[in-house]
């Protein structure tokens, strides 16, 4: 990856130093203070690239300093590709899909664990929208013991600070409606074929629960009781995984859909909840036939239902800005939200002088 900037951070170029926001030190502390997170804090989604030299690798990390970023969140974990980043001044963070997770020898050996739909398909062997969309079932004891393993290992990766949770959720029961063309549907409500979770471990816990097989409801997506079991496995999951995270000294950060709302409406996911260090949602209003305004009203609707310190990070959609004004505007909404800096996903590249690329 090649990327020429000049050294005019984006945050410099839309005022926000002068503007009393990106007070120097500030420290949030959480969940002990050997983990603080900076008050004010810029990401970006990224590769290892491996395939790199070192001096490449240290040309990447310095841009990325450089244009206002100092936290990466890499998809992949490799202990000599986080030192780099380090000497550079960076924070790493081990990018990690969750519960979709197409492993050969999970799909091969623990069919069992994914999935099932209201109308009885498994995402092993037929997961919904696209083919990778194999997703674990979240109320399986197994899948979170697996699950705990995995990333109590990847914890202890060396020259790492954090451990960031992606796709920890059930498949979208309703797609972001600037997709709906795209897969040729109107979700106007909750359709069978992506209506998750009814597994017999799903069944069996809420009846227990409840006194009703899921499946036996009127209504199964008007039911607030079903609805909420589901909220909370995931919560349940993410917070034992938070817990593992932390004994090695770690932070553990997720990336969520938009709102509170929203998610748990498209994916049921309660992650004002989770017991995480910070959330980054990615407030990609393309995605939702919004204007750049709106993201400002999504982060706000995030900060207050978090609990008082938890710092939200907005993720940013870079290909949807066409102008260094469209990038800045959507900054300043984040910020002017209650965001404590962005997440940017796309590549640097999208951005062309908002960067000095």
């Amino acid at each position: 990856m090649t990327i020429r900037m000049n050294r005019r951070s984006f945050i410099n170029r839309v005022g926000l130093a002068t503007a009393g926001l990106a007070a120097p030190g500030g420290v949030v502390p959480l969940h002990g203070a050997d983990r603080p997170l900076s008050a004010f804090k810029n990401w970006i989604w990224t590769g290892l690239d491996e395939r790199s030299t070192p001096d490449q690798q240290k040309r990447r990390f310095e841009s990325y300093r450089e244009a206002g970023i100092q936290a990466v969140l890499f998809s992949g974990v490799d202990a000599r590709v986080f030192a780099l980043a380090k000497e550079q001044g960076l924070e790493t963070h081990a990018w990690t899909w969750t519960l979709c997770r197409g492993d050969k020898d999970l799909l091969e050996q623990h069919a069992d664990w994914y999935g099932v739909s209201r109308s009885g398909e498994s995402t092993a062997n037929k997961p919904p929208y696209v083919g990778y969309y194999h997703f674990l079932c979240p109320s399986r004891e197994e899948v979170g013991d697996h699950l705990a393993r995995l990333f109590a290992g990847i914890a202890e990766t060396p020259n790492l600070d954090g451990v960031h949770l992606d796709y920890i959720r059930y498949p979208d029961v309703i797609l972001p409606v600037a997709l709906w063309k795209q897969y040729n549907l109107v979700q106007n409500e909750e359709l069978p074929p992506f209506d998750f979770c009814y597994c017999a471990v799903c069944r069996a816990a809420f009846k227990k629960q409840s006194g009703i097989d899921p499946l036996e409801l009127p209504d199964p997506p008007a039911d607030a009781a079903w609805r909420q079991y589901r909220y909370d496995t995931v919560t349940r999951l993410v917070n034992r995984l938070a817990d593992v995270i932390h004994q090695q000294g770690k932070q553990a950060t997720a990336a969520v859909f938009p709102t509170p709302g929203i998610a748990r409406k498209l994916v049921r996911q309660d992650w004002a909840r989770w017991n995480l260090d910070a959330v980054l949602p990615m407030t990609y209003h393309s995605f939702y036939n919004e204007q750049i305004g709106w993201i400002e009203q999504s982060v706000k609707e995030g900060v207050t239902a978090l609990p008082p310190g938890r710092p939200l990070y907005a993720g940013l959609h870079l290909p949807d800005f066409k102008t260094d004004a469209e990038f800045d505007q959507a900054v300043r909404g984040a910020l002017a939200g209650g965001a404590k800096g962005v997440a940017l996903f796309g590549g640097l590249r999208n951005i062309r002088t908002a960067t000095g690329l």
